[in-house]
């Protein structure tokens, strides 16, 4: 067996491993260990919290939210957006610098540019952890050509600083900075023209992200995100699916924890269920065990939809129900996750308490946008339903209740401005702040998935990621997405441009790249279908 041949076969083992109970005990082999939560704790939310928020603080935000809408602003109407009228605003956009752009038939080949890749945002919380793992996996002036992208030059000059500490000085010399301000279109040329893929971790998107998506869908260059504002999405993708296709950049959203982990293990649950099984999937089922924390520019996102500043338009029908040619498709989705805490029955086979995902409404239109563009391929038939439903694990009845009570709590409290206001001046993170290193290194994410098919079969999975989910493993996510597209460009499932999910753009050639760089994930058949009766 030749050297290439052993590497096919080790690559092919960290994406089909069947060994599920070594992936699903990594968190106790690696030490990490589940949040817990106090008696004391338990109590005083119980017995302070629950009547506060009773009495005090959803009083206010339910009369502050029906003054709203009983006295909207001027203006407030949400339009419909169509393809007709979409496609006219998007020109707006591009024709402002139409003079700047080369014909689409004069685009510099991908093969041809200065950078495989630009990160954009490496000033940032999460894109200074991007730009830091970047060096640490791919060096600085090897093989891979990427440079960092921002506003301030002095800010570019301290991450490149950070990185010396790394040891990689005077090799730092070599990753060039861009500077870009994406809300002025003329500097946004620079940034995209001469690399493969963008790599953003810039939000909030529909903020910062808007421009940089059109520019990648006129230069014909690849793009990543960590977005996790699906209305947003959905508006990029009616406004400039077409042109990418044209172009053929391929559009990335949500290449992060918002939601490649629970993507890819609906990916692998169906794709194991239509090889082995030869049966549809019906039913997905992901129960998820982490430990991470929050920063400011995850805040800052919400807030940005708390307060209404971005308003998802209203569409001809849902965008993530296209399929390639931009039809409806005649596939169902259902997400099903209960809101309430449950006691079930998990993959360890005894009851556990169960509370709801603060993203699983996400999660479950990612699923839902894959399930469109898998029509008729990849297991999925035409005209099937998929139901997802997403759980946390947690320890006790303890971290169950506070799960589901906390996040209620606090966003009912951003609602109005009496409660409101002191928690973002005094307790909330502001953008630049998140986890420590250490905190990070703590971290872990674990998703259990079990797939169930039209004909009984029955297929589980386990992922797991090794740090911080939202910042470590976000910010090697949405790297190696972004060099998935840049690198691998023959062995991706998709060979034209468009927008896409991360399973249906990248499939197992992403797998491969994250289990290469730490993850681990195993899948197997639980129970064949049923055998049908000849009587």
């Amino acid at each position: 067996m030749t050297s290439s041949s052993k590497e096919a076969e080790a690559d092919a083992n960290l994406v089909h491993s069947r060994d599920v109970d070594a992936v699903y005990n990594a968190p106790v082999a690696d030490g990490k260990r589940r949040p817990l939560n106090s008696t004391v704790e338990f109590l005083i939310t119980a017995m302070v919290g629950v009547p506060l928020f009773l009495t005090v603080v959803l009083p206010l935000s339910a009369v502050f939210q029906v003054g709203k809408k009983v006295l909207p602003v001027a203006g407030e109407s949400v339009p419909l957006v169509t393809d007709a009228n979409a496609t006219a605003n998007a020109k707006d956009v591009l024709e402002v610098e139409a003079d700047s752009f080369p014909p689409i038939s004069e685009l510099t080949p991908l093969a041809e540019r200065k950078y495989d890749a630009v990160l954009l945002g490496a000033t940032g919380f999460t894109g200074g952890i991007a730009a830091k793992y970047m060096a640490q996996q791919y060096g600085c002036g090897k093989e891979l050509k990427w440079a960092i992208a921002g506003r301030s030059q002095k800010k570019l000059d301290a991450i490149r600083q950070e990185i010396v500490k790394l040891g990689f000085a005077p090799a730092v010399d070599s990753i060039d900075t861009i500077l870009v301000d994406t809300s002025q279109p003329s500097t946004v040329h620079g940034l995209v023209k001469d690399t493969r893929s963008i790599i953003t971790t810039a939000g909030p998107f529909c903020k910062y992200g808007s421009n940089v998506v059109a520019f990648c869908a006129r230069y014909g260059t690849n793009y990543v995100d960590i977005t996790g504002e699906t209305g947003w999405n959905k508006e990029m993708i009616v406004k400039y699916e077409d042109l990418a296709k044209e172009t053929g950049a391929k559009i990335v959203s949500l290449c992060g924890n918002d939601s490649i982990p629970w993507d890819m293990t609906t990916f692998k649950l169906r794709q194991l269920m239509s090889k082995e099984c030869k049966d549809t999937i019906s039913k997905v089922k992901c129960y998820d065990q982490f430990k991470g924390g929050i920063s400011g520019g995850t805040i800052d996102t919400m807030l940005t939809m708390v307060d209404g500043k971005y308003v998802e338009p209203r569409f001809e029908f849902d965008p993530y129900l296209r399929t390639r040619d931009g039809k409806k498709s005649m596939n169902k989705s259902k997400n099903a996750s209960s809101q309430l805490m449950t006691k079930s029955d998990t993959l360890g086979g005894h009851g556990e308490w169960t509370s709801p995902f603060v993203m699983a409404a996400v999660n479950g239109e990612v699923v839902k946008r894959s399930q469109a563009l898998s029509e008729g391929g990849n297991g999925t038939g035409s005209g099937s339903t998929l139901t997802y439903e997403e759980y946390v694990v947690n320890p006790s009845f303890k971290e169950a209740f506070l799960g589901w009570f906390g996040p209620i709590l606090g966003l009912t409290a951003l609602l109005n401005p009496i409660t409101g206001v002191p928690m973002r001046k005094f307790l909330l993170p502001k953008p630049g702040d998140g986890p420590t290193e250490k905190q990070r290194e703590y971290g872990y994410l674990l998703v259990s998935g079990v797939g169930e098919g039209q004909n009984g079969s029955l297929v589980r999975s386990e992922f797991y990621f090794p740090g911080d989910p939202g910042y470590k493993e976000t910010a090697k996510m949405v790297v190696e997405s972004g060099l998935c597209l840049a690198l691998e460009g023959d062995r991706l499932p998709e060979q034209g441009g468009g927008f896409f999910t991360p399973s249906v753009a990248m499939g197992d050639i992403l797998l491969e790249r994250l289990c290469k760089t730490g993850c681990k994930f195993a899948s197997k058949v639980v129970r064949m279908p049923k055998l049908k009766s000849n009587l």
